[in-house]
């Protein structure tokens, strides 16, 4: 079991969101460590936006970093465009299947798409992969590890005592 500690602990007070108006400059000056706990779509994308910020080390746990998660990939047109997915990532494009839910009730998808639309069909391992590494591109550090538990100092929103955590690699 390794730990990891998080630096202050204002870092996580709502206050200090990326988007707040800091109350000061000095503020601005902080360094801050954030842990994103979860390597998939949305964690590493996560990890990539707080990467793009200066004054934020992050760090990002994936429990299985080669992990082949068995998952349709279905992802929408919509999708590819806003996580900036190269079509190297997209395995098929689908432009129509029918759902049979386990209770039977199917759902025809594919219908209202126009003809240059399409639904991406991807392996989680691939995209994960990819938006993985494009977070430790902007600087993420990656530990393949899981997140065992979480110390929170008893104090937190008084003090900028870190907060620790616990991860079996």
């Amino acid at each position: 079991i390794a730990s990891l500690i998080l630096g202050s602990a204002a870092a996580f007070q709502p206050h200090t969101a990326l988007n707040a108006v800091p109350k000061s400059s000095s503020a601005l000056d902080m360094k801050y460590k954030v842990a994103v706990v979860g390597g998939g779509p949305s964690g590493a994308c996560a990890a990539e936006i707080f990467a793009q910020e200066k004054n934020i080390d992050t760090v990002m746990f994936e429990r299985k970093m080669d992990n082949a998660k068995p998952c349709g990939g279905a992802i929408p047109l919509c999708m590819v465009g806003e996580f900036d997915i190269p079509e190297t990532v997209v395995d098929r494009k689908v432009r129509k299947m029918n759902l049979i839910s386990p209770t039977g009730v199917e759902v025809d998808i594919g219908d209202t798409l126009k003809p240059n639309e399409y639904i991406g069909m991807c392996r989680r391992e691939i995209m994960d992969k990819y938006l993985r590494d494009r977070a430790i591109e902007y600087g993420a550090e990656p530990i393949n590890g899981l997140v065992t538990s979480i110390d929170i100092p008893a104090n937190h929103k008084q003090t900028e005592e870190p907060y620790t955590i616990n991860y079996m690699e």
